[in-house]
């Protein structure tokens, strides 16, 4: 009952959901998933969408892979990476028309930011992507927002415990995969 719900859910919102070959993946595609890690339903709270965790398509060896922040950077097969989403359900965006390759070597490893900090060095999801953009391309996908813009009700200790600062700027999945980029 709960999957035909969400399923109703996604169509009334007029979300994409696929399951795409590999050539309808292209280097520099944002994947999107609903996560099933134990934050996940907090950033689904916090920015009040379905979509909690992302990457970008990469290829490596003529394969498709998403490089993901999740406990460190890494590449994953990118049907590895569309299975382990909740529901097994996705959506994809794409802001190139040309074909891209993205320079990713240089952010495996790099653990996860579990600060939510846009100035630590380290990387959680939605982040690693904007940075790719910005410093590969030149393109701001959104404009980081502070944590006010967020719905925060309820969370006041997971943010201290976190020691996520209230002054501290993001970019969610859901800011991503709305931006007005190219629109």
């Amino acid at each position: 009952m709960k999957k035909v719900f969400l399923l109703l859910v996604f169509v009334l919102m007029g979300l994409t959901v696929s399951a795409g070959t590999p050539a309808e993946y292209k280097e520099g595609d944002i994947v999107f998933i609903i996560s099933t890690s134990e934050q996940s339903p907090l950033i689904q709270y916090a920015t009040r969408s379905l979509w909690s965790h992302c990457g970008i398509v990469v290829y490596k060896n003529k394969e498709p892979y998403v490089l993901e922040a999740s406990n460190v950077v890494k590449l994953t097969p990118l049907y590895a990476f569309l299975r382990k989403g909740r529901l097994k359900m996705n959506t994809t965006r794409r802001f190139f028309d040309k074909p891209v390759k993205i320079k990713y070597k240089q952010y495996l490893g790099i653990p996860y930011d579990s600060e939510f900090s846009l100035t630590n060095n380290r990387y959680y999801c939605s982040e690693l992507v904007w940075v790719i953009f910005k410093k590969q391309f030149g393109i701001e996908l959104c404009k980081p927002k502070p944590l006010s813009q967020y719905r925060t009700f309820g969370l006041s200790k997971i943010i201290k415990k976190r020691k996520i600062s209230p002054k501290s700027k993001f970019v969610s999945p859901d800011d991503l995969l709305n931006s007005t980029y190219g629109s």
